[in-house]
């Protein structure tokens, strides 16, 4: 159980194609991640980073945004999805059936 006044050490963290950040903050005991988005102590170019963040996680784990953070946590920064996943690969192939020129087999839904 945390003191009042007491201090955890978290790190943020944003690993995207384009850049990399890290920053180390030293923050009041239950502070969420909602609040350290507007945390006076954050980076600008983490400010930004978070301005395109989809979503957060804590040591690859989603979690909310009002959920408090513990000391020795990793806050992850995840950019949105650019696409579905399940709906890229339905995709996929039917682009490698097309070209192959082969029909599309269909499943046996029947008894076995």
């Amino acid at each position: 159980m945390n003191k009042a006044g007491t201090t955890i050490c978290i790190e943020i963290c944003v690993a995207w194609p384009e850049h990399a950040l890290r920053q180390h903050l030293r923050v009041a005991a239950g502070t969420t991640p909602l609040q350290l988005k507007v945390h006076p102590d954050l980076s600008e170019a983490l400010r930004l980073a978070w301005a395109q963040a989809g979503a957060v996680g804590v040591f690859g784990v989603a979690k909310p945004m009002r959920q408090p953070l513990q000391d020795g946590d990793r806050l992850e920064l995840w950019r949105a999805l650019r696409a579905d996943p399940k709906e890229a690969r339905r995709a996929l192939a039917r682009l490698k059936n097309a070209d192959a020129g082969a029909p599309r087999r269909r499943r046996d839904r029947g008894a076995a």
